[in-house]
């Protein structure tokens, strides 16, 4: 699936962009093969296949064949997985994921600073990578007490501590970044959901009812940010399970990695599949050995696996289940009009009551362009702009809008006003070219 259209439209490859080593990857895709979306997939599926034979590596080394081999299986098929994997604008989900269990690897065989190395470039891909000297701190007090090993993870908080500065200036110097202070929920109420967030995830991991890439889920009431007591509270009992990479560890290492996207720092998705990419091997590696045919749990997982890759291989189908699953789910709605004619998106739009929302009014502008009907997409993409001023994107949108009404030279300052917002923004070049 390839629904993040403006990713054909960005400059690769850019190490200003926050992610360089992932845009990176997609820049590869796009000389090699255009904008073929089986070559972006392809490539996502790929990374994910090298991931489970690290993960599996990695886990072989603290849990034996058995159940490594377990839970890679699970990391390998479960639907949860399929976010990450065949979303192609998630591929730094999977890059990340990756370089992890990559310098996992590495650590436990004793090459520290290869390690280290390799979490570099985890946090190249993606910054929730932040979690893994966290993972491994847990680790030193689990098995090994090795002070050798201090150094080298100071020198990973050191590069966390970088990363996470750059997250902090991007999401506030980029515009539409989603995520800060550009969030659209406060810090309080984004740690108070998180804990339900983190309930319905372990819940599709049980029993995965739903798969979509967009999660319908209203911020909670403030005293549920008390339930983060609760769930640390949990693991006390279990303590001398924590010794000996013991299933308590595991759950930890799970919630260790939920961390950097279900803590204070607030993204607009207030949950999101691919969230789980790492917890789901670290949630499967704790589950003991199982005296009962284990191999039953991988064949649920494979076909349910399986059910969900057959969802997104038709996109149509993806966000109309979506959107009846989740009434209101309004992004879900937004790229499904993507995928069905225009008359039938227009349709779908104005049954919608999302009228203050710029992503609504920006797709029922392209919507009317495609009807040929620019004076109302004009009027859509003004309130997109209204709701979201100064975003180059709506700034271009309008300018497009007056160029079919042919007033030219209104349209031409429109593509201008958005290069100087953002002098990336290839479409407003590309327009003032052709002028």
């Amino acid at each position: 699936m390839l629904d993040d259209y403006s990713l054909l439209g960005m400059e690769f490859p850019s190490l200003l962009r926050p992610r360089p080593l992932s845009y990176f990857t997609f820049w590869l895709n796009f000389e090699w093969f255009g904008a073929a979306p089986w070559a972006f997939r392809l490539t996502n599926v790929l990374l994910h296949a090298v991931a489970v034979q690290f993960c599996y590596r990695a886990l072989r080394r603290l849990l034996g064949d058995g159940r490594a081999f377990f839970a890679a299986a699970v990391f390998a098929v479960h639907p949860l997985q399929a976010d990450a994997v065949l979303y192609v604008f998630s591929r730094p989900v999977v890059l990340m994921g990756l370089l992890v269990w990559v310098a996992l690897d590495r650590w436990l065989a004793g090459k520290h600073w290869w390690a280290v190395l390799f979490y570099s470039l985890a946090l190249l891909a993606k910054e929730e990578a932040i979690a893994l000297p966290l993972f491994l701190v847990a680790l030193h007090f689990s098995i090994s007490r090795n002070t050798k090993e201090w150094r080298p993870i100071g020198v990973m908080f050191a590069l966390a501590l970088v990363a996470l500065g750059g997250v902090v200036y991007a999401t506030r110097s980029l515009a539409g970044s989603g995520a800060g202070v550009q969030a659209g929920v406060g810090w309080l109420g984004y740690l108070a959901t998180q804990p339900l967030v983190i309930g319905l995830y372990l819940k599709h991991m049980l029993w995965p009812t739903f798969v979509g890439m967009r999660w319908a889920v209203d911020v909670a009431p403030m005293w549920c940010a008390g339930l983060w007591l609760l769930a640390v509270a949990g693991l006390y009992p279990g303590r001398r399970h924590f010794a000996r990479a013991g299933w308590v560890f595991w759950l930890l290492g799970a919630l260790l990695f939920l961390l950097p996207t279900s803590s204070v720092f607030p993204i607009a998705d207030l949950a999101a599949g691919r969230r789980m990419y790492l917890p789901v091997a670290m949630l499967a590696a704790a589950v003991p050995a199982l005296r009962w045919p284990w191999a039953l749990v991988i064949v649920y997982a494979g076909l349910a696996g399986d059910w969900a890759y057959s969802i997104y291989r038709e996109p149509r189908m993806l966000w109309k289940m979506t959107m009846e699953r989740q009434p209101g789910n309004v992004g879900a709605l937004l790229q499904y009009t993507k995928y069905v004619a225009p008359e039938e998106a227009l349709a779908a739009l104005m049954a919608a009551p999302a009228l203050q929302d710029a992503g609504y009014q920006t797709e029922l502008g392209r919507v009317y362009l495609e009807l040929r009907k620019p004076a109302e997409a004009l009027r859509a993409f003004g309130k997109a702009l209204a709701i979201e001023p100064g975003v180059a994107s709506h700034v271009y949108n309008r300018g497009v809008a007056l160029a079919a009404l042919g007033q030219q030279e209104a349209a031409e300052m429109d593509f201008k006003r958005a290069l100087e917002i953002d002098p990336a923004h290839k479409p407003a070049r590309e327009a003032l070219a052709i002028r």
